[in-house]
Protein backbone atom coordinates (compact mmCIF):
# COMPACT_ATOMS: atom_id res chain seq x y z
CA UNK A 1 0.00 0.00 0.00
CA UNK A 2 0.88 3.53 -0.88
CA UNK A 3 0.82 5.54 2.21
CA UNK A 4 2.30 8.72 0.97
CA UNK A 5 0.45 12.07 1.48
CA UNK A 6 0.20 13.77 -1.64
CA UNK A 7 0.26 17.91 -1.18
CA UNK A 8 -1.83 20.05 -3.28
CA UNK A 9 -0.13 22.81 -5.05
CA UNK A 10 -1.94 25.33 -2.50
CA UNK A 11 -0.39 23.59 0.22
CA UNK A 12 2.91 23.63 -1.44
CA UNK A 13 2.64 27.26 -1.98
CA UNK A 14 1.50 28.48 1.11
CA UNK A 15 4.35 26.57 2.79
CA UNK A 16 7.04 28.32 0.50
CA UNK A 17 5.07 31.80 1.36
CA UNK A 18 5.95 30.86 5.03
CA UNK A 19 9.54 29.32 4.57
CA UNK A 20 11.21 31.67 1.99
CA UNK A 21 10.75 35.26 4.78
CA UNK A 22 12.16 32.65 7.56
CA UNK A 23 14.90 31.52 5.38
CA UNK A 24 15.51 35.28 4.84
CA UNK A 25 15.62 35.92 7.96
CA UNK A 26 17.96 33.57 9.69
CA UNK A 27 20.07 33.82 6.61
CA UNK A 28 20.43 38.10 7.56
CA UNK A 29 20.44 37.30 11.29
CA UNK A 30 23.97 35.32 10.44
CA UNK A 31 25.48 37.44 8.23
CA UNK A 32 25.05 40.86 11.12
CA UNK A 33 26.55 38.66 13.83
CA UNK A 34 29.30 37.54 11.60
CA UNK A 35 30.35 41.16 10.99
CA UNK A 36 33.65 42.08 12.09
CA UNK A 37 33.87 44.65 15.49
CA UNK A 38 37.22 46.61 15.26
CA UNK A 39 39.29 45.49 18.61
CA UNK A 40 41.54 48.12 19.44
CA UNK A 41 44.13 49.10 22.73
CA UNK A 42 42.60 50.80 25.07
CA UNK A 43 45.18 54.42 25.57
CA UNK A 44 43.13 55.74 28.04
CA UNK A 45 42.62 52.69 30.60
CA UNK A 46 46.93 52.05 30.22
CA UNK A 47 46.61 55.59 31.73
CA UNK A 48 44.34 55.45 34.54
CA UNK A 49 45.92 52.11 35.79
CA UNK A 50 49.02 54.72 35.59
CA UNK A 51 47.68 57.51 37.73
CA UNK A 52 45.91 54.89 40.01
CA UNK A 53 49.81 53.65 40.86
CA UNK A 54 50.98 57.22 41.40
CA UNK A 55 48.32 57.44 43.70
CA UNK A 56 49.65 54.98 45.79
CA UNK A 57 53.05 55.47 45.39
CA UNK A 58 55.85 57.48 46.90
CA UNK A 59 56.84 59.51 44.01
CA UNK A 60 57.75 62.78 44.12
CA UNK A 61 56.04 64.62 41.34
CA UNK A 62 57.49 67.22 39.90
CA UNK A 63 56.21 70.25 37.58
CA UNK A 64 57.55 71.83 34.98
CA UNK A 65 55.24 75.33 33.46
CA UNK A 66 56.47 77.04 30.51
CA UNK A 67 54.33 79.80 28.91
CA UNK A 68 55.58 80.69 25.14
CA UNK A 69 59.03 81.86 25.77
CA UNK A 70 59.63 82.85 29.08
CA UNK A 71 61.72 81.10 31.52
CA UNK A 72 60.59 77.23 32.84
CA UNK A 73 58.70 77.24 36.25
CA UNK A 74 59.31 74.19 38.51
CA UNK A 75 57.61 73.17 41.27
CA UNK A 76 56.27 69.72 43.33
CA UNK A 77 52.92 69.05 43.71
CA UNK A 78 51.11 66.41 45.76
CA UNK A 79 49.41 63.17 44.24
CA UNK A 80 46.73 64.44 45.16
CA UNK A 81 46.41 67.11 42.66
CA UNK A 82 48.61 65.63 39.92
CA UNK A 83 45.40 63.35 39.35
CA UNK A 84 43.31 66.37 38.39
CA UNK A 85 46.03 68.01 36.71
CA UNK A 86 46.21 65.44 33.87
CA UNK A 87 42.40 65.04 33.59
CA UNK A 88 42.71 65.98 30.08
CA UNK A 89 44.55 62.08 29.91
CA UNK A 90 41.57 60.58 31.22
CA UNK A 91 38.85 61.77 29.05
CA UNK A 92 40.39 59.88 25.59
CA UNK A 93 38.16 58.07 24.18
CA UNK A 94 38.17 54.20 24.98
CA UNK A 95 38.72 52.68 22.07
CA UNK A 96 37.92 48.99 23.32
CA UNK A 97 34.39 50.03 23.64
CA UNK A 98 33.18 49.08 19.78
CA UNK A 99 30.40 51.89 20.13
CA UNK A 100 33.84 54.36 20.32
CA UNK A 101 36.12 52.22 18.29
CA UNK A 102 33.97 52.39 14.86
CA UNK A 103 34.64 56.09 15.07
CA UNK A 104 38.38 55.82 14.49
CA UNK A 105 40.62 54.13 12.02
CA UNK A 106 43.78 52.38 12.64
CA UNK A 107 47.16 52.08 10.89
CA UNK A 108 50.04 50.70 11.98
CA UNK A 109 53.81 50.29 11.14
CA UNK A 110 57.20 50.05 12.28
CA UNK A 111 60.20 52.40 12.80
CA UNK A 112 63.30 50.28 12.79
CA UNK A 113 65.43 53.56 14.21
CA UNK A 114 63.62 53.53 17.39
CA UNK A 115 62.73 50.07 17.36
CA UNK A 116 59.07 50.90 18.12
CA UNK A 117 55.66 49.27 16.35
CA UNK A 118 53.28 52.55 16.18
CA UNK A 119 49.72 51.73 16.34
CA UNK A 120 47.78 54.76 15.20
CA UNK A 121 43.53 55.60 15.50
CA UNK A 122 42.55 58.27 13.92
CA UNK A 123 39.13 59.90 14.00
CA UNK A 124 37.15 59.09 10.68
CA UNK A 125 35.23 62.23 11.12
CA UNK A 126 37.82 64.98 13.14
CA UNK A 127 34.78 67.83 13.01
CA UNK A 128 32.95 65.46 15.00
CA UNK A 129 35.61 63.51 17.29
CA UNK A 130 37.94 66.25 19.07
CA UNK A 131 40.54 63.57 19.78
CA UNK A 132 41.81 63.74 16.41
CA UNK A 133 44.82 61.17 16.73
CA UNK A 134 45.86 58.37 19.74
CA UNK A 135 48.97 56.50 18.72
CA UNK A 136 50.68 54.14 20.95
CA UNK A 137 54.24 53.41 20.16
CA UNK A 138 54.80 49.56 21.24
CA UNK A 139 58.33 48.21 22.32
CA UNK A 140 58.50 44.47 21.02
CA UNK A 141 59.74 42.13 23.32
CA UNK A 142 59.69 38.33 22.80
CA UNK A 143 60.96 37.23 26.60
CA UNK A 144 58.59 39.61 28.66
CA UNK A 145 55.79 40.72 26.01
CA UNK A 146 55.28 43.88 24.13
CA UNK A 147 55.05 46.75 26.05
CA UNK A 148 53.58 50.56 25.53
CA UNK A 149 56.14 52.72 26.05
CA UNK A 150 54.87 56.11 24.74
CA UNK A 151 51.07 57.29 24.22
CA UNK A 152 50.56 60.34 21.75
CA UNK A 153 47.22 62.56 21.99
CA UNK A 154 45.98 65.19 19.77
CA UNK A 155 42.90 66.28 20.50
CA UNK A 156 41.96 70.01 18.86
CA UNK A 157 38.43 72.13 19.33
CA UNK A 158 37.84 75.00 17.50
CA UNK A 159 34.32 77.74 17.00
CA UNK A 160 34.01 81.40 16.19
CA UNK A 161 36.01 82.26 19.19
CA UNK A 162 39.23 80.56 17.87
CA UNK A 163 40.63 77.14 18.33
CA UNK A 164 42.56 74.89 21.07
CA UNK A 165 44.87 72.52 20.64
CA UNK A 166 46.10 69.51 22.71
CA UNK A 167 49.46 67.49 22.33
CA UNK A 168 50.07 65.39 24.92
CA UNK A 169 52.49 62.60 25.67
CA UNK A 170 52.50 59.73 28.05
CA UNK A 171 55.86 57.92 28.89
CA UNK A 172 54.81 55.13 30.58
CA UNK A 173 56.51 54.60 34.02
CA UNK A 174 58.12 58.12 34.11
CA UNK A 175 56.38 60.90 32.79
CA UNK A 176 54.13 63.27 31.23
CA UNK A 177 53.51 66.10 28.87
CA UNK A 178 51.05 68.67 27.73
CA UNK A 179 51.14 71.56 24.93
CA UNK A 180 48.35 73.81 25.30
CA UNK A 181 48.17 76.18 21.60
CA UNK A 182 45.30 78.56 21.66
CA UNK A 183 44.24 80.74 18.77
CA UNK A 184 42.03 83.50 18.49
CA UNK A 185 40.99 85.50 15.24
CA UNK A 186 43.28 88.29 14.78
CA UNK A 187 45.44 87.27 17.82
CA UNK A 188 48.34 86.04 18.86
CA UNK A 189 49.27 82.16 19.38
CA UNK A 190 49.78 81.46 23.06
CA UNK A 191 51.87 78.33 23.75
CA UNK A 192 51.48 76.82 27.13
CA UNK A 193 53.40 73.76 28.21
CA UNK A 194 53.15 71.30 31.46
CA UNK A 195 55.30 68.53 32.10
CA UNK A 196 54.72 66.40 34.84
CA UNK A 197 57.68 63.81 36.14
CA UNK A 198 57.78 61.45 38.90
CA UNK A 199 60.14 58.64 38.18
CA UNK A 200 62.93 60.07 35.42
Amino acid sequence: MDFNIRKSPDAVFLEMRILIPLIFLVTFSACKQKEPQPKFISAVSLIKQEVKHIDTSLYSIKRYTTIDTFPTDTSFITRERFRSEVADFLQVPDLSDPRQATLYGEASQFDTLINRAIIAYTAKDPNKQPYRTIELFVEPNLATGDQVRTIWIVRLQSDRTGSEELKMTWQVGKSCSRTRITRKPGGQEEVHTTKWSWNE
